[in-house]
């Protein structure tokens, strides 16, 4: 069955045998995992997935040629192919039916690559990691160091609840259509947030959200000094009374970008002492 790609969607399929053979690798597959693939496609990555010793392989996939395709191809009872948005799909329930994390694996569309990594830190409790092929540009800000132009929002919320590894690149004329850019294979440790591998018990009164929102904020205007971005977080009287905190007024000639992962812990907890 032929099968063209939908722009629209951002298709662009890994047609590299090598290629596929390496990411299945690097997801480190063991006997029993539960897999969530995201956006299958024509299903190349997927076989390659089903030749490992895994439990269930759970895809997800929105375009219906696809899914005619994937349903007449691939005969494997372990594979679960799902007609769903992935955005929109409800992980805790999946982890609680099988009783264990999840392993996620997908070849990401650029335009929604940031919405899905989002998803994974609001889901990462029942995720065990996750192995995304995603566009160059944005795997390198997710590794990216402290006081450079790559260095984000997405750096330090994926790096402070998860651990970020660069896999390797994967070249443009791998994909077919050939996209403008290369890519790069990117693993998220889950159980390796930054609290459990600094050995750093988790403070007293910490809200995950809220701290997401906390650098959200402070990166709002980047060039700005963090005094500017706390003046938005803050109500008057409390920033009045904050700046004057010791804890707080090392920070405030600082720009967000210049705090790595741990500052940004330290800074966080002054600030709540002051919210209302």
């Amino acid at each position: 069955m032929k099968f063209k790609a939908n722009k629209s969607l951002g298709q662009n399929f890994l047609v590299d045998e090598k290629a596929r053979n390496r990411i299945a690798e690097a997801a480190g597959i063991a006997e029993g995992d539960v897999v969530i693939e995201i956006g299958p496609g024509t299903g190349l990555l997927t076989k390659e997935l089903l030749k490992r010793p895994l439990r269930k392989l759970i895809a997800y996939e929105v375009d219906a040629g696809a899914i005619d395709l994937l349903r007449t191809e691939i005969q494997d009872e372990r594979f679960d192919l799902r007609g769903e948005d992935f955005l929109k799909a409800d992980l805790l329930a999946l982890s609680s039916e099988f009783g264990s994390r999840l392993k996620v694996i997908g070849n990401i569309p650029y335009y929604i690559t940031s919405p899905i990594i989002f998803k994974l830190i609001d889901d990462r409790q029942v995720i065990r990691d996750a192995t995304l092929l995603i566009q160059l540009e944005v795997a390198e800000r997710l590794v990216a160091n402290p006081r450079t132009k790559e260095y984000g929002i997405p750096t330090v919320l994926a790096n402070f609840f998860g651990e970020v590894k660069f896999c390797f690149k994967v070249k443009a004329g791998c994909f077919r259509p050939v996209p403008n850019v290369d890519s790069a294979l990117i693993k998220i440790d889950f159980l390796r947030d930054y609290l459990s591998r600094s050995g750093t018990r988790e403070p007293d009164g910490f809200e995950a959200k809220t701290f997401q929102r906390f650098v959200r904020t402070m990166f709002a205007m980047r060039r700005k000094m963090l005094r500017n971005n706390l003046k938005s977080y803050l109500s008057t009287g409390d920033f009045g009374k904050a700046v004057e905190d010791v804890a707080i007024e090392r920070y405030l000639s600082q720009r967000a970008e210049e705090l790595d992962v741990e500052e940004f812990l330290r800074f966080f907890m002054a600030v709540e002492k002051w919210v209302k």
